[in-house]
């Protein structure tokens, strides 16, 4: 039996200090690819933005795409979809502080157990909601308590108030503008 290839181990300064095309996240010592996103993912990553953004200065909050996040400090970072941030945001290249929201868009090569390391990494720092979505089956999840639990949202309670999150009505547009 041919034992798995070794990654090499990269230094976290290298790391913190490049930039790959498309961005890594950084594990332990090792660069870890995302996936590729499709048109359903990058379809449904622009619809959370737009809808996110109308609800941003009434909320007090960002919507960030693809931000290196902090997880363990000089160990692992990862780059969640979509985050929100509340604001001010703070100085540097990297949050290293903890945002309200994680939401993650499933593509088709993921896999349930690397997206609930992920969903882990989240919650140990203290993420108040950790959501993960699927563009290509229209389906909601939350982690909780150590699971990812099918759902359906209609509101988020951050910090500044309960804020609709409807994602009926989100993926209604994923819907509509895929022509389905």
């Amino acid at each position: 039996m041919a034992a798995a290839p070794v990654s090499p181990l990269v230094p976290v300064d290298e790391y913190l200090n490049s930039s790959y095309r498309p961005d890594m996240e950084y594990v332990d010592g090792v660069l870890v690819e995302r996936s590729m996103s499709t048109i359903a993912h990058s379809l449904l990553q622009m619809i959370l933005i737009q809808y996110l953004g109308r609800l941003q200065d009434s909320f007090g909050f960002l919507p960030l795409p693809e931000v290196r996040t902090q997880i363990v400090e000089r160990a692992r970072y990862r780059i969640p979809d979509i985050m929100l941030f509340p604001t001010p945001l703070p100085p540097g290249k990297v949050v290293t502080s903890v945002p309200w929201a994680i939401i993650e868009i499933l593509s088709p090569e993921d896999r349930m157990p690397a997206q609930l390391e992920r969903c882990r990494d989240y919650s140990q720092i203290g993420v108040r909601h950790v959501i993960l979505l699927d563009p290509e089956r229209l389906v909601a999840y939350r982690f909780e308590e150590g699971s990812l639990l099918q759902t359906q949202f209609t509101s988020l309670g951050v910090p500044s108030g309960s804020m609709p999150f409807d994602t009926t009505d989100i993926f209604g547009q994923v819907a509509e503008r895929r022509g389905e």
